[in-house]
This record gives structure tokens, sequence and C-alpha cells, in this order.
């Protein structure tokens, strides 16, 4: 075994320990005293239940229309993991320093984070990619390692950017009316930030965190995997995959809504 083999196996453990801690850490994360949860700001009280035939809260509503915060942990979950605020764009507010640290931790120790990194490592096994990481347990781990650990140095390196430059990249859904308006307005919010006054601009953040992750996880990646350009194509990558992630953060807020509350109506209306 290599040395760069060594290292990844290394960080796998970790990691694996740290997964394991994973649920005291994210629930020590929602008990900071005296500050606001992010994907609770400005929170409203739900609706009255109509009692008209054929209407259900559960429809989805308006892309304009106020998003009411969270309370399914799986939920979320994916809002945290995704650098979701879970609200429009119209609902934005800056966050403290406490507050992004906060954001961070749950987003990186929650457990779709580990999930994630667990199915990620299981399809390249399947895939034996890179195969110099072989099959089998250490193979599985080299790979969870890195999916993890990638992961890991993107957000710590746009958290350290954002507190630097007061970039906000958490998405807010447009408030649009329209599939493609929608879809435009993702795929622009993938390279933008906002300042603490609420406008966008280029993310230097964002950006900058992903060029980095791509080219630091070369450190651990087998030397086949090792060169620049390896890096710059992972950037790539990086960066188209970012795109189609927003896509999907602008409609998960409607398709959750109906996924985790339809069960809560239907209980409610027998």
């Amino acid at each position: 075994m290599n040395r760069r083999s060594k290292t990844a196996g290394n960080a796998a453990a970790i990691l694996l320990l740290l997964g394991s801690a994973s649920p005291m850490i994210y629930a020590q994360a929602d008990q900071t005293t005296g500050q606001a949860d992010p994907s609770s700001a400005n929170r409203t009280a739900p609706p009255p239940k109509s009692t008209a035939v054929g209407t259900s809260s559960s429809a989805i509503p308006a892309a304009g229309s106020q998003m009411a915060p969270s309370t399914n942990k799986i939920e979320s979950s994916l809002y945290y993991w995704l650098n979701m605020a879970g609200r429009t764009q119209s609902q934005f507010r800056p966050l403290t320093a406490s507050e992004k640290v906060k954001f961070y931790a749950k987003g990186l120790f929650g457990p779709v984070m580990f999930l994630s990194a667990a199915s990620s490592a299981a399809v390249t096994q399947g895939l034996d990619v890179p195969p110099s990481w072989g099959q089998g347990t250490d193979g599985y781990f080299h790979r969870f390692g890195n999916y993890f650990a990638k992961n890991a140095v993107q957000r710590t390196l746009r958290l350290g950017g954002e507190e630097l430059l007061h970039e906000d990249n958490r998405y807010f859904q447009s408030g649009e009316h329209g599939v493609g308006r929608r879809i435009l307005y993702a795929l622009k919010s993938s390279v933008m930030a906002r300042g603490d006054n609420g406008r966008q601009h280029i993310s230097i953040s964002e950006i900058g965190s992903l060029a980095g992750s791509s080219f630091i996880s070369r450190l651990w990646q087998p030397s086949t995997n090792s060169s620049a350009g390896d890096g710059a194509t992972s950037f790539a990558i990086a960066m188209g995959v970012n795109a189609g992630t927003d896509v999907v953060r602008e409609f998960l807020p409607d398709l959750t809504r109906l996924v985790f509350r339809h069960n809560q109506q239907v209980s409610a209306n027998r």
C-alpha cells in the first residue's frame, strides 16, 4: 500500500469516528444559546386549516409565497447539507458570525453528509474508480474518506471566504413564476453570493472553495489522479455539479412540502 493510500485510509477511519458522533454534534448545534436558526428566521404561524371540500395545505404553494420553516428533521438536514436557507430571496437577512459557524457545523456533521459520502463511495466502488484503491473494505474506506474530506475542505474554505468577504452563499428560492425563469435564476445563483445588503455578486468564496478543494484533494489521490490537469478537471466537474445542484435547490422545497407534510395532513383529516 503506497503512502497516499495509507493517508486516505487513516483519514477515512477518523471520519468514520466523526460519523458515529455526528448525531451528538448535530443536536448540539441546535442548542446555540441566543442565536436564531437560519432555517427558522422570520418564523410565521401556520395557516388555519381549511374546512372547504377539496382543499389541502399539502398542495404546492405559488413560487412567490412565504415559505414555512422546516420542522421535519430529514428535511432540515437536506437544507443544511445543500446549503439552503429554505426561504425565498425576498426573506433574506444576513447571518451573524456565530450563525454562519452553526450553519457550517450542521451541514458538515448532519447525517445527510455521511449518507452522501457513503453512497458516493459505494457507487465508485462498484465502478472501481480509481482502480488503484482496489476493492474490499480498504478500498471503500479510501473512497468514503475522499468524498467526505473533499466536501469538508470545500465547506471550510467557503466559510473562511464568506467571513472575510462578507458573502452569503446560502440558496434562497427565486420566488419567480415559471419553470424556465426559475431554472435561469438557479443557474445564475450557482456563481453568485449575496452581500449584507442582499444584492447578488460573483461569489469569490464559492468559486474559490470549489477550486481549492479540487486541487487540495490531489494530495491524497493516487498518483494516476494527482496532476494539475486532474485538479482542473475536478474543478470543472464541481462547477457543473454546483449549477445542477442549484436547480435541485430551487424546486426541492416544493417537493419536500409534498413528501414530508402529506402524511400529516392525511392524519389530521381522519
